[in-house]
C-alpha cells in the first residue's frame, strides 16, 4: 500500500465529514472530496513532513472548497425534491447523529450560513480544531475566527429556534 492510499484510509472519512459541512449538498460535497485528494495526490512532495497531515489536508479541502464557491458554473442548493435526493442525504449522515430530524435542521440552518462562517463552524465544532488551528487553516487571525463563530452560533440559534 503506498503513502496516498495510507493517508486516503486514515483520513477519508474525516474529510467526507468535512466537505458534508462546508457544502449545501451531497452532490457538491463528493466533488469536493475528490478535487481534494487529486490535488493532495499531485501535491504531495510539498507536503512538509513535520506538520499533521490533516491540517494540511484540510487546508487543501477549505480553499478548494472556496475556488468551487466562486466557479460560475458552481451547482445550487439542491432542495429535496423527490424521496431520493433526501434518502441520498439521509443515508450521508454519520451513525453517530442521533436523531435525522435534528441533522437535517442542522444542515439546513448550516447551508444559510456565508461561507466564511461556515468554514469555521466546521472546522471547530466538527473537526474539533481550536480557534488558533482554525485561523491557521483559513489563514486569518484568531480573532476573526472568534467573531465568525460567534455571529454563526447566533445565526444558527436563531434559524434553530433556539432564543
Amino acid at each position: 500500500m503506498n503513502k496516498t492510499s495510507e493517508y486516503i484510509n486514515l483520513y477519508g472519512m474525516d474529510l467526507t465529514r468535512l466537505c458534508l459541512s462546508l457544502c449545501k449538498n451531497k452532490a457538491d460535497a463528493e466533488d469536493l472530496y475528490q478535487t481534494t485528494w487529486e490535488k493532495v495526490i499531485k501535491n504531495i512532495k510539498k507536503y512538509n513532513k513535520e506538520k499533521p497531515f490533516d491540517k494540511w489536508l484540510f487546508s487543501i479541502c477549505v480553499n478548494t472548497h472556496k475556488d468551487m464557491v466562486k466557479s460560475p458554473f458552481r451547482k445550487r442548493i439542491l432542495r429535496f425534491d423527490n424521496t431520493e435526493d433526501l434518502e441520498r442525504t439521509l443515508n450521508s449522515i454519520p451513525d453517530n447523529i442521533a436523531s435525522r430530524d435534528e441533522f437535517l435542521s442542522l444542515h439546513s440552518a448550516m447551508a444559510k450560513l456565508s461561507l466564511e462562517k461556515r468554514q469555521a463552524v466546521a472546522l471547530y465544532y466538527f473537526k474539533d480544531y481550536s480557534t488558533k488551528e482554525v485561523a491557521e487553516i483559513l489563514n486569518i487571525p484568531e480573532g476573526t475566527v472568534k467573531s465568525r463563530l460567534s455571529a454563526a452560533r447566533q445565526e444558527l440559534r436563531k434559524e434553530l429556534n433556539y432564543e
